[in-house]
């Protein structure tokens, strides 16, 4: 039974995933690089374009709009996906070490057993002959 309900949970997980990129790529498309022009005022858009046409407005606007499209698409997704899964990843970085301390304190204590035990039989062996 516990199966069926980890599934259920799967995919409301994913469906949930799902619904947030199909609303993220809802936003990308209605706010895409192509129609920023659009949320300019129209006083604005016949400087920029005489701007644009010279050999320095070009370089200057395509690295802006270079700059503006990796922080808005790289950086604030990324930083708002962390956000939203903080609670899982912080298990993440509390798993990790403890299980490498685990792993490191058993194999340091395991080796001085052994090398205890073999000490003991070797004096017991001793002692019998």
């Amino acid at each position: 039974m516990n199966r069926l309900t980890n599934k259920k949970t799967l995919k409301e997980i994913l469906a949930a995933y799902d619904r947030q990129m199909r609303k993220d790529m809802g936003f990308w498309i209605k706010y895409r690089p192509s129609r920023w022009g659009d949320l300019l005022p129209k006083k604005f858009i016949r400087p920029l374009l005489t701007f644009i046409k010279t050999k320095g407005g070009k370089k200057f606007v395509l690295i802006v709009v270079f700059l503006l499209s990796l922080i808005f698409v790289g950086v604030i997704p990324t930083l708002n996906f962390i956000w939203s899964n903080i609670f899982r990843i912080w298990w993440i970085l509390l798993v990790i070490p403890l299980f490498y301390w685990t792993l490191a304190i058993t194999s340091v204590y395991s080796r001085v057993l052994v090398q205890g035990f073999f000490e003991f039989s070797r004096a017991i062996l001793r002692e019998l002959k």
